[in-house]
């Protein structure tokens, strides 16, 4: 698979994320001084609760609205063989949530209504969820760990710029890496605010997509940045990109535009409307192989969301 070996060609390069980040959290702040670079992952983090598999899922119906469906209705087939099903979050339970935040140039006419959003979807998380942040402009940065979401200072955005190139799929893969190995609870969401421009990432997308597609990985939700431009094929190309991110991650495309509070009321009915399918994965081998998925239910007009497969952790 030509995503498998683009990812373990990946793997060994680049700064120890894990690393970094450990050092955060030892580390005196300074102002200026408190965002982390962490531009390529060399170490691949495995879920712990392995070879148990949490799949987070979605439900809307036909206008779209989120659906709370009784989990016993729920049917899951890895490599078409159906698995027996567990449910460890009840409604409205804690979330993981990371918030990765395009800090490039083309995005710096639009940190008020990201600040607005951002500010939003905090306020409306379920009780004592955890939030982490990251950023991206030429390089991808770890703003904070995870923290409770009562404790978070929306001020942190002040220290991110709006300024350089765009290296949207270093963001991903420095943030999916980051919280696989220390997300706490197993309703997961990432939340990418972005125009989807790519233009300085050192990481494949084969490799970002990969560390999407995995034991642990949140769902995730692109919340598309419009943006005024001579080259409409480049605006095109962005809101191409963000859809199918969102579709990798298995999750759903929102647009900032025209109401960002709306937007962000949209993402957070979504977020809590999330129920993880948990299950044993048949094959506990660390090979990296890659499992599909398909979850199925016995109810008319209805959407499912979910990671369409996941790559099961390499020794």
């Amino acid at each position: 698979d030509l995503r498998m070996q683009s990812g373990k060609r990946g793997v060994s390069r680049g700064l120890a994320l894990i690393v970094l980040l450990a050092l955060a959290a030892c580390a005196k702040r300074l102002d200026g001084q408190d965002r982390l670079v962490a531009s390529e992952p060399a170490i691949t983090a495995i879920d712990r609760s392995w070879p148990e598999v949490d799949l987070n899922v979605i439900v809307l119906d036909k206008s779209g609205a989120p659906q709370k469906i009784d989990e016993q209705a729920f049917q899951l087939f890895e490599d078409r063989a159906e698995r027996p099903l567990s449910f460890p979050a009840s409604a409205d339970s804690p979330v993981s949530l990371a918030l990765l935040i395009d800090a490039s140039g083309s995005t710096y006419k639009r940190k008020p209504e990201i600040v607005s959003a951002v500010t939003a979807i905090l306020h409306a998380l379920p009780a004592d969820s955890e939030v982490m942040a990251a950023s991206f402009s030429d390089k991808a940065y770890i703003e904070f760990p995870f923290i409770p979401v009562s404790k978070v200072d929306v001020s942190f955005m002040d220290r991110v710029p709006a300024a350089g190139p765009t290296a949207l799929y270093d963001g991903v893969a420095a943030t999916e890496e980051y919280f696989v190995a220390n997300a706490k609870y197993p309703r997961r969401a990432l939340v990418v605010l972005s125009d989807g421009e790519n233009n300085a990432s050192q990481i494949r997308t084969g490799i970002a997509y990969g560390l999407m597609e995995r034991p642990g990985a949140p769902m995730v939700y692109a919340c598309a940045l419009s943006k005024p431009s001579f080259f409409q094929t480049q605006v095109k190309l962005g809101a191409v990109y963000m859809n199918y991110l969102a579709k990798r991650g298995g999750g759903l495309t929102f647009n900032l535009d025209p109401d960002p509070a709306a937007a962000a009321a949209q993402i957070v009915a979504t977020i809590r409307s999330q129920q993880v399918l948990q299950f044993t994965a048949a094959d506990p081998a660390h090979d990296g192989k890659e499992h599909k998925l398909e979850v199925r239910l016995p109810v008319k007009d209805v959407r499912i969301y979910g990671l369409p497969a996941y790559f099961a952790p390499a020794s």
